[in-house]
């Protein structure tokens, strides 16, 4: 694949990290930077009234460091001029693209009117990008979903009116907002995008694996990949893609790269947080990565039950030096990969 240019900012290798709330923080964006493979990382998403009123805790989500770029942050909201301000503001901070949300299916986002039910309202849905168009000198973009429900499919009417609105680039998630996360993605729908807007198309949704990225592209066509739940399991699957999009064989963590990997991002959320909240997040990250793990099931358990980030810390360095618990050691590397 070539690199995708959404107005002038190039991302190479085509391949986006979702914003997934609570999980894309500034640790977990630059885990998957320092593997390497990503072309573009993305906040979680963040309130543009929120924002725009002075939250500490909004500005925290938004804010970027040079490092990460090229980096998106993602808003959501209703009102077209807390976006426009809060584009403005996202621009200030540092970020090179500003992102909306239309299709968090949440349903304490979804009654105020965002997120995906914004699906249901093409007008008021274009309004919001036309006014942040008109703010914002970083491209503007978004994402949707299939549609509101299986009785309203109308990504495509929706990507069209995004994109006369001046939308930059749409990503689709080509799943109902009734459906959250379940069952199949429906790649079909992506491709009915892509056939219906000259902007750059991402596609979200199933992808886990290089295999995945290229069975995505063949059936869609679409301009890049955005990867979300397949990277908290697999923080490698970007550099992985970009192996074989690249021609070269395709890159196996061992079990010291898992080390270095929760141990960097151990320290980086340090740097901003208290161990209280770092506890919890590393919980998290172990959790997800380390299904498949030799004995992973009583990993999980005993991480579980610690209270404190020393005691999470002596569990998993503990698991990390039983040899009982070695996944086949072969050549690996925590540096990143080349593009």
């Amino acid at each position: 694949m070539k690199a995708l240019v959404i107005n002038s900012l190039e991302v190479n290798p085509p391949l986006v990290l979702a914003p997934l709330a609570g999980h894309t923080d500034r640790a977990f964006r630059g885990l998957v930077r320092r593997l390497g493979g990503c072309g573009l990382v993305v906040t979680e998403m963040v309130s543009s009234e929120g924002l725009t009123r002075g939250s500490q805790a909004s500005r925290e989500i938004a804010a970027v460091t040079r490092e990460e770029r090229p980096v998106g942050v993602q808003v959501f909201g209703t009102d077209p001029d807390r976006l426009a301000a809060a584009a403005n503001m996202v621009d200030e901070f540092g970020a090179d693209l500003v992102d909306v949300n239309m299709g968090c299916p949440v349903p304490k986002v979804t009654r105020l009117g965002a997120g995906a039910a914004l699906m249901r309202d093409v007008k008021r849905a274009s309004q919001l990008i036309s006014q942040m168009v008109k703010s914002a000198s970083i491209p503007v973009t978004a994402k949707i979903r299939s549609g509101w429900d299986y009785d309203s499919i109308n990504a495509r009417e929706l990507a069209r009116a995004l994109e006369d609105a001046g939308a930059a680039a749409i990503t689709v998630h080509p799943r109902c907002r009734s459906e959250r996360h379940r069952g199949k993605a429906a790649w079909q729908v992506i491709r009915d995008v892509k056939e219906a807007v000259k902007i750059p198309v991402i596609g979200n949704g199933d992808v886990r694996s290089a295999e995945d990225a290229r069975a995505m592209v063949a059936e869609t066509g679409v301009d890049a990949i955005m990867i979300g739940r397949g990277a908290l399991e697999n923080p490698w699957v970007f550099r992985q893609v970009s192996d074989q999009l690249n021609g070269r064989e395709s890159f196996h963590p061992t079990m010291n790269d898992y080390r270095q990997a929760i141990t960097f991002f151990t320290q980086s959320l340090k740097e901003y947080l208290p161990d209280k909240l770092v506890v919890n997040r590393v919980k998290a990250l172990i959790g997800w990565i380390s299904k498949g793990f030799p004995g992973g099931a009583a990993l999980r358990q005993k991480i579980y039950a610690s209270k404190t980030l020393p005691e999470v810390t002596d569990v998993f360095e503990d698991y990390f030096t039983d040899s009982t618990c070695q996944l086949p050691e072969e050549e690996g590397s925590f540096a990143p990969s080349p593009v």
